[in-house]
């Protein structure tokens, strides 16, 4: 496939593009700025047939993102590169994911037969709250080997417990104050193991609720720990969809934009053009959205007016302070790519044809 990237001229969408970076334990490895290199030898994790069977493709992308992303903190990108699975195997995970017993001290989920209180009051009889563990790894290299230098960890929690037919949610605070001890004990776990000693360990909670089953989850809890000390704090993430409640109340602008942005194509051809959207709240301010325009173009001249209108009308987004995705389709095919970083002065446009 044939990447065209297409400069407009008109306005303030000028091209722009995120400039490559050399830096890291590889010179010759070539990475977008702000990015960690990944290792020269990388190899999958262990554990990415348990990842691919217990987490959905986008909420695996987005607990990944969101773990690499908050790493930064406490792992400086240009001193690190990026490795997965160098500790937990899959051995160790499924022991991680079990039931706490007297044969597994650190199994995460609550031991069998005992309740766990719902939102509703019901008591939970072998709720399964942790579903997945995930693990990325900062090297340094010393002697021309890479040696473990830090640990970053998602524990990935469920609040849906099916009990029966009916399906009974576990609170926020409940689930934070769970993961948050769960977080603890795997901090003990990871030190007790060949190879950790007293590096730094940041391990996050990931909730898997959501408004909408198309959503991903978020992160609520966050805790680095340093020579074998430290404590969970709270996070404050989750997803929206754009139009909605959710969207109108916590960013009326971006919320009206958008309506008139979806208003304005659905003229355009005479077929029906769906338009959606979905953002990223990060302490009650939107940080990313998604916008997925599905078209049925005919030609290309349609597929540049449709592609015009799109940034006729977000222009106005741009002084929102957030990360803007566009992708416009073609009967599921995407036909171009639009975006824009929340610090950029313009938007980059990609034909793929």
């Amino acid at each position: 496939m044939k990447h065209k990237i297409v400069s407009l001229l008109c306005g303030l969408l000028f091209l722009s593009a995120c400039a490559p970076s050399q830096t890291g334990d590889n010179p010759n490895v070539i990475r977008k700025e702000g990015d960690y290199v990944v290792i020269d030898d990388f190899g999958p994790s262990p554990n990415r047939s348990y990842h691919g069977t217990y987490l959905p493709i986008h909420q695996a992308l987005e607990v990944g993102s969101r773990l690499v992303e908050l790493s930064k903190q406490h792992f400086d990108v240009k001193e690190y590169s990026l490795a997965e699975g160098e500790i937990i195997t899959l051995d160790r995970l499924s022991a991680l994911v079990r039931r706490e017993s007297a044969t597994n001290p650190f199994g995460l989920n609550p031991p069998s037969g005992s309740l766990f209180p719902s939102e509703s009051g019901v008591d939970i009889l072998d709720a399964v709250l942790v579903n997945d563990v995930l693990e990325v790894n900062f090297m340094q290299k010393r002697n021309d080997e890479y040696v473990l230098a830090g640990i970053s960890v998602a524990i990935v929690l469920n609040p849906a417990q099916v009990v029966g037919v009916e399906t009974l949610n576990v609170s926020a605070d409940q689930l934070y104050e769970y993961g948050s001890d769960m977080g603890r004990k795997l901090e003990s776990y990871l030190r007790s193991l060949s190879g950790v000693g007293d590096i730094p360990i940041y391990i996050t909670l990931y909730s898997l609720a959501s408004v909408d089953a198309i959503l991903p989850g978020g992160m609520i809890g966050e805790g680095i720990f340093l020579s074998r000390s430290g404590q969970i704090t709270p996070l404050n993430e989750y997803w929206i969809l754009i139009p909605s409640d959710a969207s109108n109340e916590l960013d009326s602008i971006t919320h009206s934009v958008f309506l008139q942005l979806k208003s304005r194509l659905q003229t355009l051809l005479p077929e029906s053009i769906g338009v959606f959207a979905k953002a990223r709240v990060i302490n009650q301010r939107l940080d990313t959205m998604i916008i997925e325009v599905n078209s049925n173009v005919k030609t290309y001249t349609e597929l540049l007016a449709l592609t015009q209108i799109v940034l006729n009308e977000v222009v106005d987004f741009e002084e929102r302070s957030m990360d803007i995705k566009i992708h416009i389709k073609n009967l599921n095919s995407t036909l171009v790519l639009i975006e824009k970083k929340a610090n950029d002065d313009s938007f980059t446009i990609i034909y793929l044809n």
